[in-house]
């Protein structure tokens, strides 16, 4: 199996900004991250979106506080070859090189975008000892927050983020659609984070002329 790696960087597509004035959000800086993961989606068998980052925090004074914040990064698409071209052992050690230097570049670029991030999304809650189970339980509601495409935030008390794949028609055929993102929404509110389509046909032009 061949590996390549194609990575592009879209300013355009995010617009990060800092948060609206007067808008106060939850405050983690002395919390514990229990939780890191990228914000990613796949757009097919072969190729992943990167949006974001989703961090949980801990409150260290009360430790049944939780905050999970969503934030934004400049986006990126890799792709990663799935053809099989061949078994014999220099094709292998060649290809197990290759996918261990895409590793690295991706990670490498990862970090770099995420060094300029802004928060459009974060949900807060407690849990409380189930004294039935002993397992830790949600208590009470959901507080959360999203910031709207307009910039402006909305806010519940009751509610969590749900998400859901984001889709749009192709450039070059309005009646077959592909995944570009990922759709946000609270209480009527809705952000997308995503690519755009120009990187997705782009980096697949790149892995073509890398093979010839």
């Amino acid at each position: 199996m061949i590996f390549a790696l194609t990575v592009f960087l879209a300013m355009e597509i995010i617009g990060l900004s800092p948060p609206n004035q007067g808008v106060s959000l939850p405050d983690v800086k002395d919390f514990y991250v229990v939780l890191s993961k990228e914000l990613e989606f796949e757009i097919d068998d072969c190729k992943t979106g990167f949006v974001g980052r989703v961090v949980d925090y801990q409150n260290p004074n009360d430790p049944n506080e939780f905050v999970r914040v969503y934030y934004r990064q400049v986006a990126i698409v890799s792709k990663q070859s799935c053809e099989n071209n061949s078994v014999e052992t220099g094709d292998l050690n060649r290809n197990s090189s290759n996918l261990n230097y895409h590793q690295k570049e991706e990670a490498d670029t990862l970090g770099r975008a995420q060094k300029v991030t802004d928060v459009f999304a974060y949900v807060q809650w407690r849990t409380t000892k189930d004294l039935r189970t002993g397992e830790d339980i949600q208590d009470g509601y959901f507080k959360s927050g999203l910031l709207e495409q307009n910039e402006n935030w909305t806010f519940s008390s009751q509610l969590n983020i749900l998400t859901a794949p984001f889709s749009e028609p192709t450039k070059t055929n309005p009646n077959k659609r592909i995944l570009v993102g990922i759709k946000f929404y609270l209480a009527g509110a809705v952000h997308i984070v995503r690519v755009d389509q120009d990187d997705i046909v782009a980096i697949a032009k790149e892995v073509v002329n890398d093979k010839k």
